[in-house]
């Protein structure tokens, strides 16, 4: 009597550790290794990091798809702000400029202008140069969609180099649900012990323990799992308990996690001008700043070359333009630190992606992080009865052992 009563307080405490040493393994093989251990099948990569091309794809599908546009970004600016923003980099610049391009025409015919010339060109210029800015920023808000890929944009953040961010983003998202999942399968652990030891009474067969073992491992896993996502509603069960989905649960709480991630480590202001300007699309904005700049350089040029004392080749034009581009790519710096700053009270993105995930219908929302559970979740599964069916082994040893039979 006393060896039963010590294996009703034994076994169901080692099936609860039974539980939540399989789920807490089966977290653990989410995000770790690293890099592939092992050789050929028998080894293992972190599914996160073995999968980060679908994840980051995923999360780059539901940010653009669901919460954000690039043409709404853009819609944020306002372009009398953005010239007025221009002009205190570039009217600092104008008279250099003049001066540069005089010089290439006739060398010391800058200095040798009357003031006041000098001041009616400075003047015109600075015109000439905020309307520049106006057009060029109308001209990408039309091409938002081809300049600002929002969705490329999101995945190199999250994907190469970048896929530790991935990793502590899920990390963060998902981080009571995988708690969740560690905790509830010691609980279910210790109910199956229970179960598995009141058999065992009756039926005195010592290879119940593994076969127990390897059912606490399969349905512990594949429970935790599943409690998390479902139901997506609350539910009523036996008129009593009243339970939702972990996941669904936290859906405002998730929104607002996701919206700081989304706004300070995603979708900065710091990052978009880096990814217009230097990504893939960065020559398409060079050329597109260049053509614009030609253009209406030439058609300044011919409204003053009749008053041009001196002659000008094609040659001297496009040392001028030059000297601009090559000027403005000097000063382009400081006016990216003014742009990010101005565009950081601008955006608006976390608040954006907080509201509008907030309010996802459940089913969209879930794939937030169902995905990660869904790509391996049979090996998940299969790996926690492997390990519950060999400390069932251990413990049919010990029954063994302790009654002989």
């Amino acid at each position: 009597m006393t060896d039963v009563i010590l294996l009703f307080l034994t076994v169901p405490v080692i099936t609860a550790l039974i539980g939540w040493g399989t789920n807490w393994a089966a977290v653990k093989m989410i995000f770790h290794p690293i890099e592939f251990t092992g050789m050929g099948p028998l080894g293992w990569q972190g599914i996160l990091y073995k999968q980060s091309h679908k994840f980051a794809t995923n999360v780059a599908d539901m940010a653009t798809k669901n919460l954000l546009t690039a043409r709404e970004l853009m819609s944020r600016f306002d372009l009398d702000e953005i010239e007025q923003l221009f002009a205190e980099t570039f009217d600092a610049e104008v008279e250099q400029l003049c001066r540069e391009a005089a010089e290439i025409i006739q060398p010391g015919a800058w200095d040798n202008l009357p003031d006041h010339v000098t001041a009616v060109v400075v003047a015109q210029v600075k015109a000439r140069t905020r309307s520049i800015a106006r057009e060029l920023f109308v001209d990408i808000e039309t091409q938002a969609e081809e300049f600002v890929d929002l969705h490329e944009l999101v995945y190199t953040q999250l994907s190469g180099a970048n896929v530790g961010r991935l990793a502590e983003f899920t990390m963060q998202i998902g981080r009571k649900e995988f708690k969740f999942i560690e905790y509830y399968g010691g609980v279910f652990g210790f109910i199956i012990g229970l179960a598995q030891i009141t058999v065992w009474t009756i039926m005195q067969k010592w290879w119940l323990m593994p076969v127990v073992g390897i059912m606490v491992g399969l349905v512990t896993n594949w429970l935790a799992i599943q409690m998390i996502f479902r139901p997506q509603e609350p539910k009523k069960y036996f008129g009593l308990v009243t339970y939702q989905g972990l996941f669904a649960k936290r859906q405002p709480e998730i929104a607002a996690d996701y919206g700081r991630v989304a706004g300070e480590e995603l979708l900065t202001p710091k990052n978009l001008i880096e990814f217009v300007t230097r990504g893939p699309n960065g020559p398409r904005l060079a050329l597109l700043v260049t053509q614009t700049l030609s253009a209406r350089i030439d058609e300044e040029w011919k409204k003053i070359q009749p008053m041009v004392p001196v002659p000008v080749s094609e040659d001297d034009l496009a040392k001028i333009k030059g000297a601009i581009v090559t000027r403005i790519m000097q000063i382009a710096p400081t006016i990216q630190s003014k742009l990010e700053t101005y565009l950081t009270g601008k955006l608006g993105v976390r608040e954006t992606v907080e509201n509008r995930l907030a309010t996802l219908p459940k089913h969209d929302f879930e794939r937030v992080l169902r995905g990660i559970f869904e790509e391996d979740e049979i090996t998940l599964i299969l790996v926690g009865g492997f390990l519950g069916g060999c400390v069932g082994v251990a413990q049919g040893m010990l029954v063994l052992t302790m009654y002989g039979v």
